[in-house]
């Protein structure tokens, strides 16, 4: 898989973003299986500290708590996908409660351009650089109001250097993606990892001498879109750690199987042989949906598995809600990091989570998140006219 050598090592921190949504789910998967017509989605980002370099690097932003004042454009793809959201804390309140000042950042990562991985712009260090993808410059700059088009805020933008990953000038690979050692010294790359939004690119980073962790941004957005495969198949009997405890002890794993869309249509053993190799969803091919090439965002995914099952690597997706009651994260324990998370059994322990979100018996596995667009504890709607939004009681009085 070309995995790089080297000594160097990051520490890496998890962080709860506080962004929280229900979408529909025919807009990130296919075929849809009923009863998982919503996807539940948390959002996580990375503090990453290069400490022999004492460089620092935020992966990821977030949704900005005012999610209602950003651009149109944005604002639109809130309205059409997302029936539900919630944003507590922005991210850059959540780093200073934790004792990170906002001006030791020395980079912020940007895996794409899109609303829930931003953040707020403005409130970072000028001095702080923004990284992006490829074609990032080209279309996004500059923000809106200047462009009407704009999917981000000048204010984002302002001050900061844009700094642009291009891969054209590296023969690096790491599997099948092309990397970038952003650091110089192996212990972070940048990937190019297209498919889902322009200029879509993911964190690879050596938590110790032989581990990494693959920070996953928007990759694909359920878990259940990379497995199971042939390379890890799902046991016979699912961890019991995994599951919520409404689930029977011990638990087959002929529960899920049966949901899987793609299992062959033959006889029940071979079924349920297949079904434990093949992963439950593909990218949707739904016309504006929330990826711009599904295509290639499938073969993106593909090439995603062989690092999955590579004992060595943990693949952590901003949106694998799995990951959030097993990993400590800096909102409530700032001086834990999951850089051993292999001793810790963190992979091991969240690897088959997202089947908690499958159906039962045609029923949601699990409750909504949040229940409407949310305000200060109000729930909005938002105006197809002007498309700003209100407070339902306001609309009502």
């Amino acid at each position: 898989m070309n995995l790089p050598t080297g000594l160097n090592t990051v520490r890496v921190r998890a962080i709860d973003t506080t962004t929280e949504m229900v979408c529909n789910s025919e807009a990130f998967v296919r075929p849809v299986i009923p009863g998982h017509e919503l996807l539940n989605l948390k959002t996580m980002c990375f503090l990453i500290d290069n400490e022999a370099q004492n460089k620092r690097i935020l992966f990821d932003c977030g949704s900005r708590k005012d999610y209602w004042n950003g651009p149109l454009v944005t604002r639109r793809m809130i309205g059409s996908q997302v029936p539900a959201l919630q944003v507590e804390k922005g991210v850059d309140e959540i780093l200073v409660e934790a004792g990170v000042p906002l001006n030791s950042l020395d980079a912020i990562v940007w895996s794409h351009w899109h609303w829930d991985h931003i953040g707020d712009g403005s409130k970072y260090d000028s001095a702080t650089d923004i990284v992006v993808g490829p074609g990032f410059k080209a279309n996004f700059c500059p923000g809106w109001p200047e462009d009407p088009n704009g999917v981000l805020l000048s204010s984002d933008l302002e001050g900061h250097v844009i700094d642009e990953i291009t891969f054209e000038e590296s023969k690096l690979r790491i599997g099948d993606f092309r990397a970038h050692d952003y650091l110089g010294d192996g212990s972070f790359y940048i990937l190019d990892v297209p498919g889902h939004a322009i200029g879509h690119i993911c964190g690879f980073a050596r938590t110790t001498h032989d581990t990494f962790v693959f920070l996953g941004g928007d990759c694909c957005h359920f878990p259940g879109t990379f497995r199971p495969t042939f390379a890890s198949p799902m046991p016979e009997i699912i961890p019991d750690r995994q599951l919520d405890e409404s689930f029977p002890r011990p638990c087959p794993c002929s529960l899920f199987t049966t949901l899987n869309p793609f299992a062959t249509n033959v006889s029940q053993t071979n079924e349920e042989r297949d079904a434990r190799r093949m992963p439950f969803y593909k990218v949707t091919r739904l016309k504006d949906s929330a990826y711009i090439c599904p295509e290639v965002a499938e073969n993106s995914i593909r090439s995603l598995e062989e690092l999955d099952a590579d004992p060595n690597i943990f693949i952590l997706l901003a949106h694998d809600s799995a990951l959030f009651g097993v990993l400590p994260l800096l909102n409530f324990a700032p001086n834990e990091d999951i850089s051993d998370w292999k001793s810790k059994g963190y992979k091991d322990n969240t690897f088959w989570g997202f089947l908690n979100e499958l159906p039962r018996m045609g029923k949601p596995g699990r409750k909504k998140l949040v229940s409407g667009l949310m305000r200060n504890g109000n729930q909005m709607i938002m105006d197809p006219n002007d498309v700003s939004f209100r407070d339902i009681d306001d609309t009502i009085t």
